[in-house]
């Protein structure tokens, strides 16, 4: 797919790549190309017949319009086995943040939930995150919430990228449900964790002075 190459070379920015690069840290190029562009850019190739097999992965951009194609694949089977094709390639965070949160079509699907949760056990950093990151955009209504938390908690990394997703994870349980979420944090035992998610719980608009409190005394101890 040239076409795709000579879009990223028109709307890339070299300014943005060298900022972007200093944040994202992965083996593939960066072109600098905002990603509402290709938010854009991949719903018109989608429109026009493009698919997730025909495009390319040698740059953080592509990585990304195959991810976002995924979330216009109407079939849930299709957009599951395209993201397990696709994670291979998550090297940062810029990637599993842009893309399973756009893969709308997995939201409450049982087999989201499964492939998510087996996701969470994995060692590898970027695999693991994909896993707290699906969970926390699709399964934090009601009906999951509880079993979301149960599999976030039982986390015990030192991996940054896995640390922040569940501190980020556990914080926005924390919103959703607070007295739900203060139960089940208490078997968090990485403090690492713990500690980031008290901070940005404290960064939060959405909790108050005494929820904040609170989850910084629960987040001292193990």
């Amino acid at each position: 797919m040239d076409k795709i190459k000579k879009f990223l070379e028109e709307n890339g920015s070299e300014s943005l790549a060298a900022f972007n690069a200093r944040l994202i840290f992965t083996k593939y190029k960066i072109y600098g190309v905002k990603i509402p562009v290709l938010r854009q850019e991949a719903r018109r190739l989608f429109e026009s017949g493009v698919r997730f097999c025909d495009v390319q992965t040698d740059s953080l951009e592509e990585i990304l319009i195959k991810g976002l194609l995924l979330s216009y694949e109407k079939d849930l089977n299709e957009v599951l086995s395209g993201l397990k094709a696709l994670m291979p390639y998550f090297d940062n965070w810029c990637a599993t943040d842009v893309v399973v949160p756009s893969l709308k079509k997995l939201k409450g699907q049982k087999a989201a939930f499964d492939f998510f949760k087996a996701c969470c056990q994995s060692k590898e950093e970027f695999v693991c995150r994909v896993g707290i990151v699906g969970l926390m955009r699709h399964f934090i209504d009601d009906e999951f919430i509880e079993e979301s938390e149960k599999v976030v908690a039982k986390i015990d990394s030192e991996k940054y990228y896995i640390q922040m997703a569940a501190a980020w994870a556990f914080c926005d349980f924390f919103i959703k449900n607070f007295e739900k979420t203060a139960k089940i944090y208490q078997k968090v035992t990485n403090l690492t964790i713990k500690k980031m998610c008290a901070q940005k719980c404290r960064d939060s608009f959405r909790l108050t002075k005494e929820q904040k409190e609170m989850v910084t005394r629960l987040s001292l101890k193990a």
